[in-house]
């Protein structure tokens, strides 16, 4: 089977980057073993021949239990201590198995988000789809320990089977590519004669976790950015669980007025679990706000951070993907096998 490595490589970069410290080695391998891509954790190089062995010497005593406990290409997700370090598991579709290993200090429940994205990226790229290798970066409770460490002992990491229904908010100045966004992520579709939204538009949409055995049902509030609707938004912000603050990486005023957005939703629901959201980065010749300026505003708010492009559709999924884990996580346990 042919793969873009090159594309493989790219993923493990931003794996890397966003693990951090705790990392020792990431490993791509086929389902019979064969190593695709690889990354150690001290180093922005390929992981040597020498460390390849080691680490795949480490994990294949287990590898061939997690290919028969994880046979469905569902993204299977589990993990396995040994005195010295922490393996994650997580199968990333029918072809790949996708191998994290951290220092035995190291706490699985903010990892296994990121190993999960990553995994489905990988899906993608064995498939030959369209896929970016950004991982975001996600804001986790660092507090929430729900996988135990158990040396010798192979768990499988899954979510409380069940649907989780959440009202979902959109804020953002008029124009940011809110309803884009929304239409790109329900119905995969992109309009060109856009047309303001007037008070608030709502829509359904589930995301599954293959795997998982969980539903998460986003009840989608597109809420209307002009000044003239302020006072209809309050009663719509109320309740709400999730929300997703957009600004408009061309236009500095709309990310001027994120910090606005954030205060009144906040003060309408406080224990709102929200990202922040730089959208049409397609427009990269218009573009005045940078990345890094994004990253900065999510770091002083605590948020995750995510770029898209509702025109092309890029991270759009991705985004949504990423809240419903940041939201689910605290119902993540584990089963031994």
């Amino acid at each position: 089977m042919s793969v873009d490595r090159d594309k493989l490589e790219a993923l493990l970069k931003w794996y890397k980057q966003d693990v951090g410290k705790h990392l020792i080695a990431t490993i791509i391998v086929n389902r019979e073993g064969l190593v695709m891509a690889a990354l150690k954790g001290e180093s922005e190089t390929e992981v040597e021949e020498d460390v390849i062995g080691g680490v795949s010497a480490l994990v294949e005593p287990v590898l061939t239990r997690i290919t028969e406990e994880f046979s469905s290409g569902a993204f299977g997700t589990g993990t396995f201590d040994t005195e010295k370090h922490r393996i994650i598991f997580c199968e990333a579709g029918p072809e790949a198995i996708f191998v994290t290993v951290l220092d035995s200090i190291a706490m699985v429940d903010p990892i296994f988000p990121y190993a999960y994205l990553a995994a489905e990226k990988i899906a993608r790229i064995f498939d030959g789809r369209t896929v970016s290798p950004v991982i975001p970066k996600l804001i986790l409770d660092q507090d929430i320990q729900n996988i135990e460490r158990k040396v010798d002992k192979l768990q499988k990491i899954k979510v409380k089977s069940g649907e989780y229904a959440y009202k979902l908010i959109l804020g953002g100045e008029g124009g940011v590519g809110k309803t884009s966004m929304v239409l790109r992520f329900v119905e995969n579709s992109f309009q060109t004669d856009y047309k303001s939204t007037i008070g608030t538009s709502i829509m359904k949409k589930e995301c599954d976790f293959e795997g998982l055995e969980s539903k998460v049902r986003f009840v989608l509030w597109d809420l209307a950015g002009q000044a003239q609707f302020k006072r209809v938004r309050q009663s719509y912000l109320s309740n709400a669980e999730a929300g997703i603050l957009v600004y408009d990486v061309t236009r500095k005023d709309t990310f001027e007025s994120i910090e606005n957005w954030f205060n009144e939703i906040k003060n309408v629901s406080p224990t709102i679990s929200l990202i922040l959201v730089g959208n049409k980065i397609d427009l990269t010749e218009d573009r005045v706000i940078s990345t890094e300026v994004g990253e900065e505003l999510a770091k002083k708010l605590n948020l995750s951070y995510i770029e898209t492009s509702a025109k092309t559709g890029e991270n759009i999924n991705d985004a949504f993907k990423m809240l419903a884990l940041q939201i689910i996580k605290q119902y993540v346990f584990t089963e031994e096998v």
